[in-house]
């Protein structure tokens, strides 16, 4: 829970789990306004407008909760956004490192996908109208000030195919208002109405979209597992002069057969293993390491890194014998002493020089190159290239 606990400081994950999450919005005040400067800012912004070809939908503009259509010119962004509309950039995360690390490390912590998208708006202005999302966010306030609205559900626990705008909007009052200041967060449950207004200055902040597992789409799992039985792809009786009995008797050994699927022992902790490795980030390319070229420019000062978007896990099968998991890649170190595991995947980078201490009794040539060059083929270990780092 590192990150959502960095995220949520002062506020404690625990807390907020059992008291917030899916239930109640909270807002969350920071004692430093530049809390989440690290993970974007005007520069970054900048830098997306400026060296980015961005177009609809990943590029949208929202006034007065009416969508603008797309500018003929780039040139165009900022008189649109002199002209009030707020200024939307979609998945963030897959055009900024430092994003795609947040929404990578988030995913981790929550167990479910999750996206991020920008809002830049204009002071005093409101981008969209009253809405819900189908997904439970967090508001990470990186600059200005925005006040907020935030109503009861009117339905629970809404699914994509329940948009907001099929629904009649709440009659009683919001249950929070409240003005996000740089630093700040907010946490809205999916089905929890809402809209915001920018303050006095331009206001920037990010959207966290995190993506919910329900019970449909263990269901859902199901049937997809299901397709592989024949007896389920076979065609249902057809019913003649209202006779339905072969029907039902058929009906009957389906339901019948999904009971014997459903108490297998492994049919619970296979979807939840599914969970745990689905819809995780490409691991990262390195160039020319991942060519078999330069593995080691620095010889023993060569400095490596692990994918800096996917937590390791670690498993002992044997003595020695270890299975790696890193996103959805999984693979086998056999002949591994359990000091150099202990070091090696605890850490999030580290020098050759110091694989040297962890395991005296191996060979630098014949045991830890190929390990390391093995790894930095496989794509899970990356080679730090920069010769300030070395």
């Amino acid at each position: 829970m590192k990150i959502l606990q960095q995220l949520l400081e002062p506020y404690p994950v625990k807390q907020f789990l059992s008291e917030h999450w899916t239930k109640t919005a909270v807002h969350i005040s920071a004692d430093d306004s530049r809390k989440f400067r690290s993970f974007f800012s005007w520069n970054a912004l900048n830098y997306l407008l400026n060296y980015h070809k961005l177009t609809e939908p990943d590029l949208r503009f929202s006034k007065q909760g009416k969508a603008l259509p797309e500018p003929d010119n780039s040139r165009d962004w900022s008189e649109r956004l002199r002209q009030g509309a707020t200024l939307i950039v979609n998945g963030v995360h897959q055009r900024v490192p430092s994003v795609a690390k947040l929404a990578a490390q988030l995913r981790d912590d929550i167990g479910y996908e999750t996206h991020i998208n920008l809002y830049c708006s204009p002071a005093n202005q409101q981008g969209f109208d009253c809405h819900y999302d189908t997904h439970d966010v967090l508001i990470l306030q990186i600059e200005g000030e925005k006040k907020w609205f935030v109503y009861r559900e009117t339905v629970f626990y809404p699914t994509s195919s329940m948009p907001s705008c099929q629904q009649d909007q709440p009659t009683d009052p919001p249950y929070l208002e409240c003005v996000l200041k740089a630093g700040d967060l907010l946490y809205i449950p999916r089905g929890h109405w809402h809209y915001a207004v920018a303050c006095e200055q331009p206001s920037l902040h990010l959207t966290v979209g995190i993506e919910p597992q329900t019970g449909l789409d263990w269901l859902d799992w199901l049937i997809h597992d299901l397709r592989d039985h024949p007896n389920w792809r076979q065609s249902l009786p057809a019913i003649v002069d209202d006779d339905t009995n072969a029907l039902e008797q058929q009906l009957m050994a389906l339901r019948q057969h999904l009971i014997e699927v459903l108490h297998q022992p492994d049919s619970l902790r296979s979807y939840i293993e599914q969970l745990r490795y689905r819809n995780h980030p490409s691991l990262p390319v390195c160039l020319p390491a991942q060519m078999g070229v330069d593995i080691f420019p620095n010889l023993l000062l060569t400095r490596f890194a692990w994918s800096p978007l996917h937590r390791i896990r670690v498993k002992q099968l044997s003595e020695m014998h270890y299975q790696i998991q890193i996103g959805s890649k999984q693979i086998d170190l056999k002949g591994i002493p359990a000091t150099l595991v202990e070091n090696l995947f605890e850490r999030d980078e580290f020098k050759l020089l110091e694989i040297a201490d962890w395991a005296p009794d191996l060979d630098l040539e014949v045991d830890i190159a190929p390990l390391l060059t093995h790894l930095v083929l496989e794509g899970v270990l990356q080679v730090e290239t920069d010769p300030a780092g070395s």
